[in-house]
């Protein structure tokens, strides 16, 4: 016997697998590797420590000449990374701010250390009680301290306000400390008591709300309980033994001359503002009728302005990274798709904004004509236009390939295109899917809140299809299991052993020439082997036809579904508005036929949870505000005059976001939940000081005025100190903190128009809640005898 040897009959290479799939940087070839880290561990610490090897790596791969470089193309931890900086520098901001209001409104170093001490003691002690809670030091809970810089002082300034008011009535420090501290306890009590009557049960939501609010909202309720601990405790202590009797301006000096004057000027102003507020107050008290009206008129205006504000889920991110789609007919060859993307990103790298570009052509899906580029941009200072009007622009250029279907995407944290827009059209039968579908892919498409909106629906990949005749094949003894086999081997072949060398195994793949698996061409010419294994022509036992096969078959609750995904326009209505004209064109038009039904996912699925959870999370903060004020003040009615101020808070909040042009987000809404625990505070200085000296003996108008002039000073400070504990948020200081923006203008808004509109509105309802009060009561002491009046 003579041994016929592989290479006599075969051609023998040491090759690769075939190519998928190709990886550009820059327009160079490359490999892209991805490392995720583990459950549990710090982002930005996993991403230092790859940094640190790449850089070792790289040094070994320089010593040869022409060698490979490992490059960071994306690094998630950079998005954390900029919002803990920019937190951490609002929260000082913020500080520095509050402090230097507070300086300005007592005029007194003492004073002023006196009352920003607050500030250090309840952030470390809510430091304490996050380590105890379990909590770490992320985005979420510094953001919430940065939102509470301005209420930790809040009580340590009525306290130490009411303090040295008594101070400069003539009395001693010790007595006044006594006395001050005592006066607006309970006051101080239902302020904090408020906040976390907000914060504490909304952080056990479920869902997305609860998601943010559960470290958000108890990192509040833990710095609160310190600050009020401090303001009456240390703040009277200090006061007792470290204010002094008083503080006297000095206005000579370079000290004097500058910073002395100016605390004297503003001096001068509180007093004329304190006049004249006491006026309007009484001219109030004569005419509610006016500030009632005026009030509905403002509660009107913010109506339309909520109306007219874009909701949606995200307001929009600048960090400069977005992806980029192109996408061939199915059957496009690996080589041809690679053509076509590398002249797209030759196009996008011209762009002077464009820092690098990754190019993947092909898919793990084995897509051969799909390719994706991740785009980054240079740094916001070193270029002109934000990320958004870059995707314009590219958009336009991108206009001569439109027969690639180009798309911008937005790349989300985890490095995946994503679409803001996204609605799926469920149902058990393809065909009626994909029609209902295309109804909808119009309508979306003609909107002009939504852009490069695109389906999931794709044409068909051409297949060449094998479709045995079971009968005759079962004569000829020849199974389909045996065709199949002989066919995947034909064309994939197949790896019958492997080759070992230096500890590694390679697979040897036995595999037809390139010309001869062309299945179509050689369909006349092939043989399957029967049970007998006598070779048997396919063609007498089967049928080629030339078809086409779905590109991907999506399920959703056992149904298929079609997806149409798109971007919000700048300036448009927003989520909200997109979901809503949609809800309306699928009930009234009755564009779905019956068995298919549509669900909103994604970013628009969590924006509908959202409206939902607001919604209960809205609803118990009022629920418990008034809980909490009724049993403090034993009283069910006296809260409805506290509570007033809310809706007068919320409208201040959705005017300044429509003047601004800002979004209502997730981030805007909990600044309007926030409103809900602050707001209350003015109002609650006024009730109870009006309370306590109505219990005096004076008569309930010159009570109000009393309790007006004698807590503006205090109602000032604490809300020009949370104004300037959230100037650094609402300013949007870089790029990281723009997209919280809207919830410093919505928090600053709604403290302007909720102390504005509470120094008179509050006063002229107090006289008719009031004496609704005293006939209930009254009614209450004559249906029980018994009962003490």
């Amino acid at each position: 016997d003579v041994p016929v040897r592989v290479g006599q009959v075969a051609t023998v290479v040491d090759s690769l697998e075939d190519e998928t799939s190709r990886t550009f940087y820059n327009g160079n070839k490359a490999l892209f590797l991805t490392v995720f880290r583990q459950s549990g561990a710090n982002t930005i610490a996993v991403a230092e420590a790859v940094k640190k090897r790449v850089a070792e790596i790289n040094l070994t791969f320089g010593k040869g000449v022409g060698g490979p470089n490992l490059v960071v193309v994306r690094d998630s931890s950079k998005p954390i990374r900029a919002n803990v900086d920019d937190v951490t520098e609002s929260i000082f901001i913020g500080i520095f701010l509050t402090v230097l209001v507070v300086f300005f409104f007592l005029g007194s170093g003492r004073s002023t250390i006196i009352t920003g001490l607050a500030l250090p003691n309840s952030l470390l002690g809510a430091f304490i009680l996050m380590a105890a809670a379990g909590f770490t030091i992320n985005v979420m809970t510094l953001l919430a301290l940065s939102l509470a810089v301005g209420l930790l002082v809040d009580d340590a300034i009525v306290v130490r306000e009411n303090i040295f008011r008594h101070i400069e009535m003539g009395k001693d420090p010790i007595t006044a400390s006594s006395v001050g501290t005592k006066e607006v306890t309970l006051a101080v009590i239902a302020t904090t008591c408020s906040v976390i009557a907000v914060f504490g049960p909304i952080a056990f939501l479920k869902g997305v709300v609860g998601q943010f609010f559960k470290e958000f909202g108890l990192t509040i309720c833990f710095a609160m309980l310190i600050s009020l601990f401090d303001a009456l405790t240390v703040a009277p202590m200090l006061s007792a033994y470290f204010a002094g009797k008083g503080h006297k301006i000095s206005t000579t000096g370079w000290y004097g001359s500058t910073v002395g004057r100016s605390m004297v000027a503003f001096n001068r102003f509180q007093s004329w503002l304190e006049t004249r507020y006491e006026k309007i107050l009484k001219q109030t008290l004569k005419k509610p009728a006016v500030v009632f009206g005026i009030t509905l008129i403002i509660l009107v205006i913010s109506g339309f302005a909520l109306k007219f504000t874009p909701k949606t889920f995200l307001g929009a991110q600048d960090y400069g990274e977005f992806s980029v789609g192109l996408d061939l007919p199915p059957g496009t060859s690996l080589g041809e798709m690679a053509e076509v993307a590398a002249k797209v990103d030759h196009l996008i790298r011209e762009n002077k904004e464009v820092r690098s570009s990754v190019l993947m052509v092909g898919s793990r899906d084995l897509e051969s004509n799909v390719a994706t580029f991740f785009i980054e941009l240079v740094s916001s200072k070193q270029r002109k236009v934000n990320t958004t009007h870059f995707k314009d622009v590219l958009r336009e250029q991108l206009k001569p390939f439109s027969f690639a279907n180009p798309t911008v995407k937005d790349v989300d944290m985890v490095g995946a295109g994503s679409r803001p827009f996204n609605v799926n059209i469920i149902g058990g039968d393809l065909a009626v899917v994909e029609k209902a579908a295309n109804t909808v892919f119009k309508k979306l498409r003609g909107m002009s809140d939504l852009k490069d909106v695109e389906t999931s629906v794709r044409p068909g990949k051409p297949e060449f299809q094998v479709v045995l005749d079971n009968r005759r094949a079962e004569r000829m003894g020849v199974s389909s299991s045996l065709v199949g086999a002989e066919l995947r081997n034909q064309i994939e072949g197949s790896t019958p052993a492997v080759f070992r060398e230096e500890g590694k195994e390679y697979d040897i793949r036995v595999r037809l020439a390139e010309s001869d698996r062309n299945l179509k061409e050689n369909f006349s010419s092939t043989f399957v082997p029967n049970i007998n294994f006598r070779q048997i022509p396919l063609k007498n036992i089967a049928a080629g036809i030339e078809s086409t096969g779905p590109a991907n078959i999506l399920r959703q609750d056992r149904g298929r579904y079609v997806q149409i995904a798109g971007d919000l326009t700048p300036g448009g209505k927003g989520m909200g508005g997109v979901m809503s004209e949609l809800n309306q064109f699928l009930q009234s038009e009755n564009v779905l036929p019956q068995g298919v039904t549509y669900a909103f996912v994604g970013q628009a699925e969590n924006f509908k949870e959202l409206i939902e959870s607001m919604a209960t999370a809205g609803l118990l903060a009022i629920v418990f505000i008034y809980l909490v004020l009724a049993s403090l003040y034993e009283s069910f009615v006296t809260p409805f005059t506290i509570m007033l101020v809310l809706p007068l808070a919320a409208c201040g909040a959705f005017i300044a976001l429509f003047l601004s042009g800002q979004s209502l987000d997730i981030n805007s809404m909990i600044g309007v939940i926030l409103l809900l625990g602050v707001a209350t505070k003015n109002s609650i200085l006024l009730v109870d000081t009006a309370n306590q000296l109505i219990d005096e003996g004076m008569e309930r108008s010159a009570a109000l005025v009393k309790s007006g002039t004698m807590r503006l000073r205090p109602i000032l400070m604490t809300t020009f100190a949370l104004i300037a504990g959230m100037l650094p948020v609402a300013i949007g200081l870089n790029e990281a903190s723009k997209q919280r923006t809207g919830m410093g203008i919505a928090i600053i808004g709604g403290l302007v128009s909720s102390t504005l509109l509470s120094l008179v509105v509050v006063p002229a309802s107090f006289t008719y809640i009031d004496r609704f009060r005293l006939w209930i009561k009254s009614k209450w002491v004559f249906l029980n005898p018994s009962t003490e009046s």
